[in-house]
């Protein structure tokens, strides 16, 4: 593999992370956790790093799947949960391998010595040796066989408990109970059952298995008993399985990993697309620099296991969420790595995905400690767990929440929390706990609740118990510079409630711990808000403004009443979808679900519907049924909407779409999205107005494509996500932002020197996410700056544009993250 040292990127030198904030503590022996900010330029990451000592008695790592197999996806938290029920003891977990939505991993996985599923070669790996250390590997091949006892013919096994789909026509697949009951096959195929002579024996790498045959059929889906095998066959492979094995027939299996992988007692790893080395030897391999490569210049969150000096660390990104984390190339984070003084690193998963669990100072178990970009768990393949058997031992130290030194806005008052740890971290219930505060900065009661004193000052709160104490450092101040409202905007039930919390920042931009009854709340709209901060909607849907006021500092946020939006399907499955077609070429209308790289704009899928108009006369369409849970092609929406909402990443086609819907009497009506032609490329927000004299309930039928004009037929491919019912207008930022004052200008030929290329870009809502912005020149990444007050994005060129044609493509997203649709794409000349 070529790689490189110097931190150069296409004569562009790669970023220098700089670290503004940490928080860091001992999770258990052997394991040690970091919360991070870094920043380089516009960007900004939130990072969390779990350091693991693999040499540490009381540490253990597992690969971790749903119910041991590959069966079905699950959340790291769910897998967790299986995990204390078995009486582990877990203290932190990450997600690790790529997926099919099936719920089997990409790549190879171990557990405990026994092979769980293999492909015939995994990109990247971890594997935990006997003795307990860690490797990091790549392109790990699976080496297995099936031998006839006496006759010695032999057949390679391609794969172990992996979906055997049509495409694998000249295939051998090997099941074991740890893919299901059956063996989820087409009936393509020939497949043979096997019983082990020890049936009690795992699948481990490097140990013969004898058996004999007890089936051979044609077709698939073969059920798998708890103590057998199935091999499966397609090809010439299910013809060698025809001829050599017979009912009684025994044979030998034979699997084998190179590069001594066999015998790891655990191994996780990424196989997928994204899956890479990030670094070799301590540097970056040269094919993550070659920025032509769209992989190597997409931001993402992402899952990282990386090596240094006999440690493992687990390093978990978090992404696409502007003022939080933007996520990193994968040469960013190969460069963030390099900073840290990783030696070996591989790029397991990513994305949505993203997850860390840590057991927090002081807890029993462990919380979510980074933010998902889907703003949930995602389900997975399977996991890393880090678990500890240290024995539970006597309170030997408090933790104290808020943690301290802090500072607290005068007057306020602020429940304390203790818990407390043995000397491995594990949590132990405090009793008779005493608190105390040095009486300038306040007083504290028998609960912990601390009331601050009405001026500047400064001291301390103390809690004890026996022997044990802590004590929390505290300053009092009476300055506030800043406030805000959390959230931002909020959509209340009609007669509900929300809590809006308060956020104040001092002169230093330090935060502030304060309680909201020293701030003035006011809402409009007629509604009703406490003291504490808890609005109160009344029956009747509206809107309006909530505000704090602490002196002239001031903040508010947007609140809506009404029924929130309804997903009709947000394409995460296809249940209750149907495509279908008229006037089309035979076969081409297809529904698939598709995932990153590819257009996705929430979650981990959305739909991918491709159509084919060329040459058919009539009313050309390409259909989305929405079918009932009867399987009936009509669904009906809930309540009353005003409309319908899509998001569509469009191919430019013109042709129309549409939402079919008949309403309570029985007319249908067909909403038109948007202008009522897809004439944009990009993703972009549209909806379909309801008339006002429409009478409900409301039936949906399909979306559809439609084209009757014979000069526009032609083919394309449409993406779309959450297709919705609307309610009441939130306040939403939908609307992506908007590129002008292109230079040089579009479609002209310039004669001179051309230094510089430039374009506008603005958003009139949440503002331009600056670390979105891309520019290129010819096919070829640029380097850009934005200034932010004009909107320009420059590419100032180290040399003047020899003469020749020029393409200039520039893209932004907005900090909400809706994509400027269209980008800015244009040419011109130079003479």
């Amino acid at each position: 593999m070529d790689v490189v040292e110097e931190r150069e990127q296409s004569g562009k030198e790669l970023p220098k992370w700089r670290e503004e904030e940490e928080l860091a503590f001992d999770v258990s022996p052997g394991v040690r956790c970091s919360a991070r900010t870094v920043t380089a330029g516009d960007l900004l990451e939130a990072v969390s790093v779990l350091e693991l000592n693999p040499a540490d008695p009381y540490l253990e790592l597992r690969s971790v799947s749903y119910g041991g197999g590959v069966t079905r996806l699950s959340t790291v938290r769910e897998m967790m949960e299986q995990l204390q029920q078995q009486g582990k003891r877990v203290v932190a977990m990450i997600n690790a391998d790529f997926f099919s939505s099936l719920g089997v991993p990409s790549g190879l996985q171990i557990t405990d010595g026994e092979l769980v599923t293999s492909p015939a070669v995994t990109k990247v790996l971890m594997a935990v040796e006997p003795d307990g250390t860690v490797r990091l590997a790549h392109g790990v091949k699976l080496e297995a066989t099936v031998t006839v006892d006496g006759t010695g013919a032999s057949a390679e096994v391609d794969a172990v408990n992996r979906t055997r789909a049509r495409q694998f026509d000249r295939h051998l697949f090997l099941y074991t109970h740890r893919f299901g009951e059956t063996t989820r096959t087409t009936d393509d195929g020939v497949e043979a059952v096997l019983a082990p002579l020890t049936p009690a024996a795992p699948l481990r790498a490097g140990e013969a298995v004898p058996a004999v045959v007890q089936e051979v059929r044609e077709g698939g889906g073969t059920a798998i008993g708890e103590a057998a095998y199935v091999l499966s066959g397609t090809g010439d492979k299910a013809d060698w399985l025809r001829q050599h094995l017979k009912p009684g027939t025994q044979v030998s299996l034979a699997v084998g990993l190179d590069q001594g992988i066999g015998r790891a007692r655990q191994v996780l790893s990424g196989s997928s697309t994204l899956a890479f080395v990030l670094l070799e030897d301590g540097s970056i391999p040269e094919g993550l620099l070659d920025q032509s490569i769209k992989l190597n210049t997409d931001r993402h969150p992402r899952t990282v296991l990386a090596t240094r000096q006999g440690k493992l660390y687990a390093v978990v990104i978090d992404g696409r969420q502007a003022g939080h984390s933007d996520g990193m190339t994968l040469a960013e984070t190969a460069a963030y790595l390099q900073q840290m003084g990783m030696e070996q690193a591989i790029n397991v998963d990513g994305g949505g995905s993203t997850t860390c669990l840590v057991r927090l100072p002081g807890d029993i178990g462990p919380s979510l400690l980074n933010r998902p970009s889907d703003g949930f768990e995602r389900e997975v393949g399977n996991a890393l767990a880090i678990i500890s058997t240290a024995p539970q031992g006597p309170l030997e130290r408090l933790v104290v929440l808020p943690a301290g030194p802090a500072v607290v806005y005068a007057g306020s008052r602020i429940a304390f929390l203790a818990k407390g740890q043995d000397g491995c971290g594990n949590a132990v219930a405090p009793d008779g706990l005493s608190w105390s505060a040095e009486p300038e900065v306040g007083e504290i009661d028998t609960d912990g609740l601390f009331t601050a004193a009405d001026g500047e000052a400064a001291g301390s709160v103390t809690v004890r118990t026996g022997e044990v104490s802590r004590t929390v450092e505290l300053r009092v101040t009476s300055r506030i510079s800043r406030l805000v409202l959390e959230p931002e905007s909020a959509l209340l039930e009609p007669n509900g409630s929300i809590q809006f919390r308060p956020r104040a920042y001092g002169p230093d931009g330090e935060e502030l711990l304060l309680s909201a009854d020293r701030l003035v709340w006011s809402a409009d709209g007629g509604h009703v808000i406490g003291p504490d901060g808890v609005l109160h909607a009344g029956a009747e849907a509206g809107g309006g403004t909530v505000r704090i006021a602490c002196g002239s500092v001031q903040a508010e946020a947007a609140y809506q009443i009404g029924k929130p939006p309804l997903i009709l399907a947000d394409f995460e499955r296809l249940d209750g979808l149907q495509a279908a077609e008229t006037h089309a070429v035979p076969g081409s209308v297809r529904l698939t679900r598709t995932e990153r790289p590819h257009p996705v704009r929430f979650g981990r899928f959305s739909g991918r519907l491709t159509y084919d108009f060329t040459g058919m006369p009539g009313a050309s369409r390409a259909i989305v049924r929405l079918l009932s849970g009867g399987g009936e092609p009509v669904r009906e929406v809930e309540g009353a909407p005003d409309r319908f909402g899509l998001w569509v990443y469009g191919d430019g086609s013109n042709h129309r779409l549409r939402i079919c819907t008949i309403d309570a009497n029985e007319n249908p009506r067909n909403l038109v999205f948007g202008s009522g032609r897809v004439d944009w490329t990009g993703w972009r927000y549209v909806y379909a107005e309801i008339p006002s004299n429409t009478r409900y309930p409301l039936r949906v039928t399909q979306l559809e494509l439609l084209e009757t004009d014979d000069t526009l037929k032609g083919s394309g491919v449409l993406y779309l996500d959450n297709l919705r019912a609307e309610y009441v207008r939130l306040d939403e930022d939908l609307e992506g932002p908007v590129f002008d004052s292109h230079s040089p200008s579009p479609d002209t030929a310039v004669n001179g020197p051309v230094t510089e290329l430039s374009v506008r870009v603005t958003d009139e809502e949440s503002g331009i996410d600056a670390a979105s912005i891309k520019v290129w020149l010819n096919g070829a990444l640029q380097t850009h700056t934005f200034d932010r007050a004009s909107g320009r994005i420059s590419v100032a060129l180290p040399d003047p544009l020899p003469a020749g044609p020029y393409s200039i493509l520039a893209e932004a997203a907005d900090q909400s993250g809706n994509p400027a649709a269209p980008a800015a794409s244009w040419q011109f000349i130079v003479l």
